[in-house]
């Protein structure tokens, strides 16, 4: 990778790094290709420093804070990729990352926290899916799957409408909070408030090591990292989508009878809205 603004920045004010910087600026500039998929977190491990130098290192290289330098990564990463990309190979590439996010989705999940969630699921008849963005259309996916073998399911994807409902949740109900980066304030926000009230917390998202994950009770991995550019691709849906399916699959191998009368009197109803 030739060099681009964003290293020269970097090596401009090398001079004046700390020995704490000197390993992030190393890092950073082994890893550009892949540094914007991690989180601060992730970043601030990987790196044995802390969240808070990320940051100054950040803005002593012009940037406001970490998103900020991520957005710039991706963007200059965007160019060159665009330059090797044609018409002929950018249906491939498509089909190749799908295959992969789900594949790599898979060996991400780990077995006891689906039979975990799946458990929960099943147990409660409160069950509270908090989106926003397109992991809200994920959300709204999720509950037409859980309507049809017959769940008590609310979605809720306003900001103002997640913290209300959040107040009124107890040790009965069960919080599904979707979100691929789980740095949402959002979600973040109405989630703890849950938590404060002794709801269960499933956390499905692409960050083990993330705000989110820190109030959940269990956390469902997806792989499908997205850099600042990437924001609502596919592929982070997909990720999304084929762990709700499990879960729903899950959840009808449980109750086989009842998920199949309930499938059918539904699929009923609704053709009965066709011509």
């Amino acid at each position: 990778m030739s060099k681009s603004k964003l290293s020269i920045a970097m090596e401009q004010f090398k001079p004046n790094y700390t020995k704490a910087e000197i390993k992030l600026y190393e890092y950073i500039q082994a890893h550009m290709e892949t540094v914007m998929y991690n989180s601060l977190t992730e970043l601030s491990e990987i790196c044995s420093v802390g969240e808070a130098t990320i940051l100054r290192f950040c803005r002593k290289i012009g940037y406001k804070g970490y998103q900020d330098f991520k957005l710039a990564a991706a963007q200059e990463l965007s160019l060159i990729q665009s330059k090797q990309v044609n018409e002929d190979t950018f249906m491939n590439r498509i089909r190749i990352n799908m295959q992969k996010v789900i594949e790599d989705t898979y060996e991400a999940m780990k077995q006891e926290s689906i039979e975990e969630a799946i458990k929960w699921m099943d147990e409660t008849d409160d069950i509270i899916i908090y989106g926003v963005g397109h992991s809200g259309a994920s959300a709204l996916d999720f509950q037409s799957r859980l309507m049809r073998v017959g769940k008590n399911v609310q979605v809720v994807t306003d900001p103002h409408f997640q913290v209300m409902r959040s107040c009124s949740a107890n040790e009965k109900s069960l919080i599904i909070a979707i979100s691929l980066t789980g740095s949402t304030k959002d979600i973040v926000d109405a989630v703890s408030i849950a938590k404060e009230r002794k709801a269960k917390i499933i956390a499905i998202t692409s960050y083990v090591r993330s705000p989110l994950t820190k109030y959940a009770d269990t956390v469902l991995l997806t792989s499908g990292k997205e850099s600042p550019l990437d924001g609502g691709s596919m592929v982070g849906k997909v990720s999304q989508l084929y762990v709700i399916d499990t879960l729903c699959t899950g959840l009808i191998m449980n109750n086989m009878d009842y998920a199949q009368m309930i499938k059918k009197e539904a699929a009923e109803v609704v053709a009965s809205k066709l011509y």
